[in-house]
């Protein structure tokens, strides 16, 4: 017998040791109420301890997807600025043809106004006086178109210098934005992983609490059999 009472004289149980077995019960009972009470309170403060951390996590990774969000933009930025940086030299180098094309021009018209002051030589065996004009204005000519020759080749020279350096210049800036903005992006992608695999971790942890706790519910107490009125 899983309760050995004594027998009473009238048939039934002793009532006294019904009252003792009741008695023990409620009293083992109350210990393992009080137990569970306790291992719940903890349960619940664990629970809250990894509710706080949990929450503090999401915030960090809400930080790291905001600045991952802006070192996005910085990027797209950067893009932006390459691709003006490539149409202003697109366009230099447009305007540096164009600048070749009258060099060439005005090179053309030294060279076309060279027979021209042979002519004038030629006319110096006639007279002196017209060989005279004629040499003043051929030399003054070509002194000319070679002043132009030489100003153009020098402005030409000092803008093409000028353009190299800006382009020099802007293509080290964009590439170093480029790097430190990837770089950055890397480091920002692990921190997101190692966040996802910590709140994975923690969300096994809580669904194995929760478990042990559901199977710390106690056995139901058979209840005693019912007393005989003497």
């Amino acid at each position: 017998m899983d309760h050995p009472f004594r027998s009473a004289a009238l048939g039934g149980f002793n009532r006294q040791d019904v009252l003792d077995y009741l008695e023990k019960t409620s009293a083992e009972n109350a210990q393992r109420q009080q137990e569970l009470q306790q291992k719940l309170e903890a349960a619940e403060e664990e629970r809250g301890r990894l509710a706080a951390r949990t929450g503090e996590q999401e915030e960090q990774m809400a930080i790291l997807q905001r600045e991952r969000d802006s070192l996005q933009q910085q990027l797209e930025q950067v893009k932006q600025a390459l691709a003006a940086g490539q149409d202003r030299e697109e366009a230099q180098e447009r305007e540096l043809a164009g600048l070749r094309r009258e060099r060439d021009a005005l090179k053309a018209r030294v060279e076309a106004l060279e027979p021209e002051a042979a002519a004038y030589e030629a006319v110096k065996e006639r007279t002196a006086g017209v060989e005279l004009e004629a040499h003043c204005r051929a030399q003054k000519i070509v002194d000319q178109a070679d002043g132009q020759a030489r100003e153009l080749r020098r402005n030409m020279e000092q803008w093409v210098s000028r353009v190299e350096r800006e382009y020099d210049a802007l293509r080290s800036e964009v590439e170093s934005t480029v790097s430190h903005a990837a770089d950055q992006l890397e480091k920002a992608g692990k921190c997101l992983d190692k966040m996802t695999a910590l709140l994975a971790d923690q969300d096994v942890a809580l669904e194995a609490l929760s478990q042990a706790y559901d199977n710390t519910d106690p056995d139901k107490v058979p209840a005693p059999v019912p007393l005989q009125e003497d």
